[in-house]
């Protein structure tokens, strides 16, 4: 699949400096943690009904990340301050439903009882 998103526009400009996070604007850093705590799920147990919930959840959360990389990296000028709370709603919108490894390790270990 060759579904890319090349920014001419960006692409073309010389990489002529470092840049280090503490440099980058906050609603920049703000949209970095929401990216990675919307897919920072956690695994899921080994059951195939929770295999499979967990891959469902997993490409509806992918596909709503790559979007809107694919929306900023194509309309530079529109202003990223809201899209931290819009990838962190989308994740409230679609919840972990499955029962993940920790409770069936928990509860195989008496744990959970």
């Amino acid at each position: 699949m060759t579904d890319t998103c090349p920014v001419p526009a960006l692409a073309d400009k010389p990489d002529t400096a470092e840049v280090i996070p503490a440099d980058l604007p906050q609603p920049v850093l703000d949209l970095f943690a929401a990216l990675a705590e919307s897919l920072n799920v956690p695994l899921p147990s080994t059951d195939p009904d929770d295999e499979r919930a967990y891959q469902q959840l997993m490409e509806h959360r992918v596909t709503h990340v790559r979007v809107l990389l694919e929306s900023v990296l194509n309309h530079p000028q529109v202003a990223i301050n809201r899209d931290a709370a819009d990838v962190r709603a989308y994740a409230e919108q679609t919840p972990v439903t499955y029962r993940t490894f920790a409770e069936q390790q928990a509860k195989g270990s008496g744990e959970g009882r």
